[in-house]
């Protein structure tokens, strides 16, 4: 029994959001005086994410594809801390459809769901005083066909970049197990205000189908930061028998891949590092 850790579709939040009730002076901030609003999307900003949404769902190779925008609201007291009223996130959201899947990568049973915020019944009423701000996230998640290709599957992040321009997205990207290789999955966490290349994102996948077609790796989960240096990422790889020949010959694999310079983390099923 192999124990790795979870993928977690985080999502980096940007101050994109347009506000309607309120007066809203510079950098999205207002204070608590003025009537407290709901935050709102942008309309064009929405457009665009579904504009991306649409594209992906169009895309080759790919199974099924979801978005998940969440809004943010935040008050900060005149010292600088934060007073956001408990559960308000979570009332601002309760209209935005069911709640999010748990990540789709492996999930240890030694690491327990955090439950979610309850949502208050009544809409809480920040401090008298604060200054108020606004944010969103959006989680893509992106599942292909087993037998897709690493093309397919890099042209996603790439399709998306030349649509989307916020750190504030993230993209969570899973290849199915198929009859010779494992199950694969990757997040892209906050990259999208660049481009990506195309050579990187196939490095990406290709690194990733040729680790999963490896013999005695059992599960594989990347993670590429906001950054996009592959290196400064990670890698998670679930790997069977414990034993130096199977490790040796994964961390040749490795080497050659994009991932040869990637922070690496793993488990045996006793917690042996490998």
């Amino acid at each position: 029994m192999l124990q790795r850790t979870a993928v977690v579709t985080a999502a980096l939040l940007i101050t994109l959001v347009s506000v309607t009730g309120c007066a809203v002076g510079p950098g999205g901030a207002a204070s608590s005086a003025d009537p407290a609003a709901v935050p709102q999307l942008d309309p064009q900003v929405a457009s665009m994410l579904d504009d991306a949404l649409r594209t992906v769902q169009a895309s080759p190779g790919v199974a099924s594809a979801t978005n998940r925008i969440e809004l943010h609201q935040r008050w900060t007291a005149a010292d600088g801390t934060d007073v956001t009223p408990p559960g308000l996130d979570a009332w601002n959201n309760r209209d935005a459809g069911p709640a999010a899947p748990p990540p789709i990568g492996a999930v240890s049973p030694d690491d327990p769901a955090v439950p979610p915020m309850p949502t208050p019944s009544a809409r809480p009423a920040p401090p008298a005083g604060a200054t108020e701000s606004h944010s969103f996230s959006s989680a893509f998640v992106v599942m292909m066909d087993a037998d897709a290709t690493p093309s397919e599957a890099a042209a996603v992040p790439v399709a998306m970049a030349k649509q989307i321009a916020w750190t504030g997205v993230t993209l969570t990207l899973q290849v199915p197990a198929g009859p010779e290789h494992v199950r694969s999955t990757v997040t892209y966490s906050g990259t999208f205000d660049q481009r990506i290349p195309d050579e990187t994102a196939l490095g990406v996948a290709s690194g990733l189908a040729t680790l999963a077609a490896t013999p005695g790796v059992t599960g594989l989960e990347a993670s590429i930061p906001q950054t996009m240096r592959v290196d400064y990422g990670s890698l998670t790889i679930g790997v069977s028998p414990a034993d130096g020949a199977t490790l040796a010959r994964v961390h040749g694999v490795i080497d050659e891949t994009a991932f040869a310079e990637t922070t690496l983390h793993g488990s045996f099923g006793n917690g042996a590092k490998p």
